[in-house]
């Protein structure tokens, strides 16, 4: 009964003071869509790294030997690697692929890092939002990001290092590592290598970093990935869920760490707001506390009063915060696509909604103390 009564006289209370539950509802979704943000980062940023293998489209991926990764890792496969994996019988392609890494500089605006994915038959961008692909000389197709921050579209030059490409395409989403990528052809990058005056001695320089494998149909994976690392001694072979997995956790490993530590100080901060806001319920209801006391409730009682109400004004202010979240959200990634921030993933929205909750029963516990020092006579002094 007394936990009915209760409840009732929580409902009560916000519905009589009706701005003041607004405003506590969109200070605790403020609040809480930073945790939202912060969350939505993270996972953009795996999302990211596990799209970087599994969107080469290969049955299996083929690396050098000791190299797991697709990217934060150099990879160097022999020039005759591709015919001999060819040779086996069920693969039906190998398309080789090269990362090289470079700076692109335009004036006026700040130099940012950028990997040219070079590809032949296959491994080339997944998703092109504008233009398209020609196999015309020079051609390339850069990222979004690279296109919203240096006002670049379909037709324009893009120059690296004094040799000058045209941009055929923009495709979306295709970076990862806060770098976006660009996509040329071999062709291509033997001119960009000869021409340009980034390099010095040629030899040195990657010609092939992985072999993207494509099997017939029916073929076993295991068998062929056996095979290709029996002929190719230099090689390691991974399905392209490895290869992912493996990018996933070097995400993590990298900035996990300081993730984790902003994802807590959001949550710090939730609970700092939700305890003030319990702290100025109490202190604006002593007399109401004073009444309740009075007519019987103790103090176990009242604190269970406070965490209903912190309870269900987290509950209100979550989808608010799911909004504002999802508002900034939509302009980081119109404004500076290099970032993917998926606010509303479902995982994400669990563990945050979780993590709100405990929040909520945390700061509704902080006012304890002066609920237990109150003295019911209160409600009979002037």
């Amino acid at each position: 009964m007394k936990g009915k009564a209760m409840l009732r006289w929580v409902f009560r209370q916000l519905l009589h003071e009706p701005f003041r539950t607004v405003l506590t509802g969109v200070a605790m979704a403020a609040a809480l869509s930073v945790v939202l943000l912060l969350e939505g980062f993270m996972t953009g940023l795996l999302v990211q790294m596990d799209g970087i293998a599994m969107h080469r489209g290969a049955d299996l991926i083929v690396a050098q030997e000791g190299v797991r990764n697709f990217v934060g890792s150099r990879s160097l496969l022999p020039q005759l690697a591709r015919q001999e994996v060819e040779d086996i019988k069920g693969v039906k392609a190998a398309h080789p692929i090269t990362m090289l890494p470079v700076i692109y500089k335009k004036e006026g605006y700040r130099q940012a890092p950028v990997f040219f994915v070079v590809y032949d038959t296959g491994g080339g961008p997944y998703n092109i939002k504008e233009g398209k692909l020609s196999r015309e000389p020079r051609q390339i197709v850069i990222d979004e990001s690279l296109a919203v921050v240096y006002d670049l579209k379909v037709g324009d030059k893009f120059v690296v290092s004094d040799f000058e490409f045209q941009i055929s395409g923009i495709a979306k989403q295709a970076s990862a590592l806060f770098t976006a990528f660009a996509f040329i052809y071999y062709d291509d990058m033997i001119d960009f290598f000869f021409d340009s005056d980034l390099v010095g001695d040629v030899s040195n320089l990657p010609l092939l970093s992985f072999l993207l494998v494509e099997l017939e149909e029916g073929t076993n994976k295991t068998m062929i990935a056996a095979e290709i690392e029996q002929l190719v001694k230099e090689a390691d072979v991974f399905m392209p869920e490895e290869i992912a997995a493996n990018d996933v956790q070097l995400g993590r490993a990298l900035f996990g760490p300081v993730m984790n530590v902003l994802i807590a100080g959001g949550y710090l901060i939730t609970l700092l707001v939700v305890g003030m806001i319990m702290f100025a319920a109490v202190q604006s209801r002593m007399r109401s506390f004073g009444v309740i006391k009075a007519l019987g409730f103790n103090n176990r009682d009242l604190i269970k009063g406070m965490v209903m109400e912190s309870l269900i004004m987290m509950l209100l202010a979550f989808p608010l915060s799911i909004l504002f979240a999802g508002i900034v959200s939509w302009v980081i990634e119109i404004r500076i696509p290099l970032y993917l921030v998926p606010v509303t993933d479902v995982p994400t929205l669990l563990r945050t909604f979780t993590g709100a909750m405990v929040v909520a029963l945390l700061g509704a516990c902080l006012p304890f103390r002066t609920i237990a020092k109150l003295d019911a006579a209160v409600v009979f002094r002037g």
